[in-house]
C-alpha cells in the first residue's frame, strides 16, 4: 500500500480545485447561454432585428452576467492581482474574439448550410466557450492550470 505523498495531496487539491472550477465556469456559461438564446430569439422574432445584431446584443448582455458571476462565485477565492474593471477589460477582449468566433460560425453555418439559426448559434457558443474558459482562467483571473 502506498501512501499519499505530500505533492500527491497537493495534486489532487490542485485537481480539485479544477475540476470545481471548470463546473462552475460552464454552469455560469450555460446561465449565459439562456440569457443569450432567449435575448437573441426575442430580439429576432418579435422586434424584428437582423439575427446577426440580435446574437451582438445577446452575446453583450450574457458576457456582462457572466464575468460578475465568475468574478464573485467561480473564482471568488482563486482570483489574484488587478482590479474589477481590469479584470472586466480582458474578459470582454477574450470574449470579443469568442463574439468574432461565434458570429463567423453562425453565419457561416445558416448562410451556408441552411442551419437553423438557434442551432448554429449553440454550436458556435459550444467552440466558442471553450476557447474562452481556458483563456479567461489563465489571463483573466490569472489561474495557473
Amino acid at each position: 500500500m502506498k501512501l499519499m505523498t505530500t505533492n500527491d495531496r497537493k495534486l489532487a487539491e490542485r485537481f480539485s480545485l479544477f475540476v470545481k472550477q471548470t463546473f462552475k465556469y460552464y454552469l455560469v456559461g450555460a446561465s449565459g447561454v439562456g440569457v443569450g438564446l432567449g435575448l437573441l430569439y426575442f430580439l429576432t422574432d418579435f422586434v424584428g432585428l437582423w439575427y446577426v445584431v440580435s446574437q451582438s446584443i445577446a452575446i453583450g448582455v450574457a458576457m456582462t452576467s457572466n464575468f460578475i458571476l465568475h468574478k464573485y462565485w467561480t473564482y471568488r477565492k482563486e482570483s489574484t492581482g488587478g482590479n474589477t474593471l481590469e479584470k472586466y477589460v480582458k474578459y470582454i477582449i477574450i470574449c470579443l474574439i469568442g463574439t468574432g468566433m461565434q458570429l463567423g460560425i453562425t453565419y457561416g453555418l445558416v448562410e451556408n448550410l441552411s442551419v437553423y439559426y438557434i442551432h448554429a448559434a449553440m454550436i458556435a457558443i459550444a467552440i466558442a466557450g471553450s476557447f474562452n474558459y481556458f483563456a479567461n482562467r489563465k489571463w483573466t483571473f490569472g489561474i495557473k492550470f
